[in-house]
């Protein structure tokens, strides 16, 4: 891709640069208006960098790390540069997984890591171009740096904002060389996420604060039973309720929805209550007199569930890959013992600050939505799929939210809120989930069942190693199902196995943040139990396995690298001071693992008294290429134990008749501040110039690293969470 496939310039009205970078966006000099799509970069007359954020906002920080890349390159002055919001105009920047609009998997500063850079050297070059034309010399002998244009060798300079309005008629340059790393001054340094003070002043705005002319407010009662079924209703009192609209059904678009590219999704049947407040439109859902046929898996709770995965586990499929023997573990020619465990990560809930919202507006001819999502661009897709409507007429306004992790992938709160405001008469209409509806009638994590067995050979080396995974998600197989463990132990023989649960399932599936790798990593609590059969030290076991130059292509895009697995865990060894003694009751537990093309290690160190578990301290090691802001990389790290911990103490999502129990977080805890261990954080010195994700790498591993602690501390072994489901105080 060449510049002019991805930038554009054009004047600001009333003075100023703006320059918009795209995957396949056409050149022109016409003027860009705040209503296309783009990552832009502002340059306003009086100096200011408005970085125009198309990426979603969650609280991972990810907006402070993309415009620490852009002003690198730009020469800004980071006290001058500051994050919008613009519309998302899918017309204009078109998504794909190398430059497009979606956020998750921990791809967002991968693929935009070329083009912010580039985009912020052409603005550079520009500004330079601009001064050297007006002090009539040479670009050569002009720098550009701290939001100044400097004539070399002179006290002369010029502010980018007294060049922006100049620079903007310029045409777009081609092939600007870019900063080397030695030179950075912005990329790498620790910075504090730049939309802070607006969040703690309360001055950002989320989906859930906008309001419109006219606005309605919608709440939807919503079948408890997953593939339920309206039966009746009646919704004569509903209506009798001041400032209740309107009452009708979703069973129009109702439905597993296959035909979604990409990521399908559940839209549960239900009755809509359209009101003109919150209050008025609660009240009017609980008067509804609602008649559920509720289906067959009504008879189901999570125990059955968990039964019939366990039955399916003791059954081989063929194995979807495998190294070496396939059949190794139950070669008695060569194996000496054999060990088997099962392993249970159940169903979690996304359990969102800033409860699923989406405000839409039904126009004949098109709709415009207001929301926070991690993927517009299937909120377009979908709206164009039911609806018919051309791209262009489909307007997104992004706005930041209070927590993703992954359910706002899904389009489906959109696609509901568009049926709401059509079925209303085509006013604006402000769907809502309620605290209830989130935890009762919502997608979740998925579940997984983990069979492990191993075979030691008369020397009592590690022989065969045999692992089958049952989970409810595949993304509706638009996938091929993993092939190998994700690990890269130097095992002769290495067999997976893998069967979905879909068809069985008693709550839709989904990802969450780590997606598939929690189940995975139990991977590591099995090591450990080789480990103790062995009477081996976990560390050193771990590391006469990880051997230099193997890397193993597991069917995910990027091969397991034994190497720098064993980097994060010597790294992460010697900062948690494995090996020092504990008093009884305390306890050590490793775990590593891969995501993406980046590493982590964690080390946990608990106490267990009168089976009371306090976690005392996690440490954690990671490699993920150039870290572009140490402190937001390490807080996503640190945040992602804590998504973890929770899990482990508190997490599942229990049904009992089809129906999900919990309501609201009295009963779905979270990991309260006095409970939350000291975190430490470290990064193994790469050579690598690009960034790898950060936002799922360490979720996986506070689980099975706290597991295996556990087990230090007390010969324990735990094979399920959450813990207060094996009599622990927590």
């Amino acid at each position: 891709m060449n510049r002019r496939d991805f930038i554009r310039a054009s004047a600001l009205a009333g003075g100023g640069l703006m320059l918009a970078f795209q995957a396949t966006a056409q050149l022109d000099n016409t003027a860009a208006s705040e209503e296309m799509l783009g990552d832009f970069i502002r340059i306003t007359p009086n100096g200011d960098i408005l970085f125009q954020f198309v990426k979603h906002e969650m609280g991972q920080g990810v907006s402070t790390a993309m415009a620490q890349i852009i002003a690198e390159e730009l020469g800004a002055d980071w006290q001058r540069v500051k994050i919008d919001f613009p519309l998302a105009n899918m017309a204009r920047y078109q998504n794909d997984r190398n430059g497009g609009h979606d956020t998750g998997g921990s791809c967002t500063i991968i693929y935009q890591w070329d083009l912010l850079r580039k985009a912020g050297a052409t603005a550079r070059q520009m500004l330079v171009t601009a001064a050297a034309r007006q002090w009539k010399t040479t670009e050569a002998n002009c720098i550009a740096e701290n939001n100044f244009v400097t004539w070399k060798g002179t006290s002369r300079k010029l502010s980018y904002g007294e060049l922006a309005t100049a620079a903007a008629n310029i045409p777009v340059p081609i092939d600007i060389p870019l900063k080397e790393s030695c030179s950075y001054q912005i990329i790498g340094k620790p910075k504090n996420a730049k939309l802070v003070p607006d969040i703690v002043t309360g001055t950002i705005q989320y989906g859930l604060d906008v309001q419109l002319p006219g606005m309605l407010i919608a709440l939807i009662a919503r079948c408890p039973v997953f593939k339920g079924k309206l039966k009746s209703y009646d919704a004569t009192q509903a209506l009798k309720v001041p400032g209740v609209k309107k009452v009708f059904t979703t069973q129009p678009i109702a439905g597993l929805q296959t035909d979604a590219p990409y990521m399908p999704h559940d839209i549960r049947e239900g009755v809509v209550v359209v009101a003109d407040t919150f209050w008025a439109a609660r009240k009017g859902k609980e008067a509804l007199e609602i008649e559920w046929d509720e289906g067959p898996n009504a008879k189901y709770s999570t125990e059955d569930f968990e039964h019939l995965a366990e039955r399916r586990a003791m059954h081989r499929t063929d194995p979807t890959g495998y190294i070496g023997d396939e059949n190794a573990v139950s070669n008695l020619t060569h194996v000496r013992k054999t060990l088997r465990a099962s392993y249970i990560y159940p169903h979690q809930l996304h359990a969102c600050m800033e409860p699923l919202n989406c405000t839409v507006h039904m126009q004949p001819d098109g709709c415009e939505v207001w929301m926070g999502s991690q993927a517009p661009n299937l909120i377009v897709s979908e709206l164009k799929r039911i609806y018919h409507f051309p791209e262009e007429k489909i307007k997104v306004h992004l706005f930041p939210s209070g927590g993703g992790f992954g359910r706002r992938y899904y389009p489906d709160m959109a696609v509901e809120a568009a049926f709401i405001s059509k079925e209303a008469g085509n006013v604006p209409v402000k769907m809502i989930w309620t605290r209830e509806d989130d935890h009762q009638a919502n997608l979740a994590h998925l579940f997984q069942y983990m069979e492990y067995q191993v075979a030691l050979d008369k020397d009592s080396n590690l022989y065969a190693w045999y692992e089958k995974e049952i989970r409810t998600y595949t993304w509706a197989a638009k996938y091929a199902d993993p092939q190998l463990p994700s690990m890269a132990y130097d095992i002769p023989n290495i067999r997976f196995d893998f069967e979905d649960m879909i068809a069985d399932e008693l709550v839709h599936s989904s990802a969450w943040r780590g997606v598939v790798s929690h189940g995975r990593c139990y991977s590591e609590c099995f090591l450990d139990e080789i480990a103790a059969e062995l009477k081996k030290d976990p560390y050193e076991f771990r590391v006469s396995l990880l051997r230099h130059g193997r890397d193993i292509y597991t069917g995910d895009q990027y091969p397991v690298s034994a190497k720098r697995l064993l980097g994060v865990l010597t790294l992460a060894a010697e900062k948690a001071g494995w090996g020092k003694p504990l008093e009884a009751g305390r306890g050590r537990g490793i775990a590593i693992c891969p995501y993406g093309n980046s590493y982590c290690a964690a080390i946990a160190e608990v106490t267990v008294r009168d089976q009371k578990l306090t976690i005392d301290r996690i440490t954690l090691a990671a490699d993920c290429g150039n870290v572009i802001n140490p402190s937001g990389a390490a807080n996503q790290l640190a945040g992602g134990v804590v998504w973890s911990l929770t899990a482990l103490l508190y997490g599942g999502l229990p049904i009992r008749n089809g129906r999900a129990i919990y309501t609201n977080f009295h009963q779905n805890k979270l990991l309260r501040m006095n409970e939350c261990p000291k975190i430490d954080v470290h990064f193994v010195d790469s050579d690598d110039e690009k960034p790898w994700g950060v936002g799922e790498i360490s979720t996986p591993l506070g689980v099975p690293s706290v597991l295996n602690a556990i087990y230090a501390a007390t010969r324990k072994r735990i094979r399920k969470i959450p813990l207060a489901a094996n009599a622990f105080q927590v």
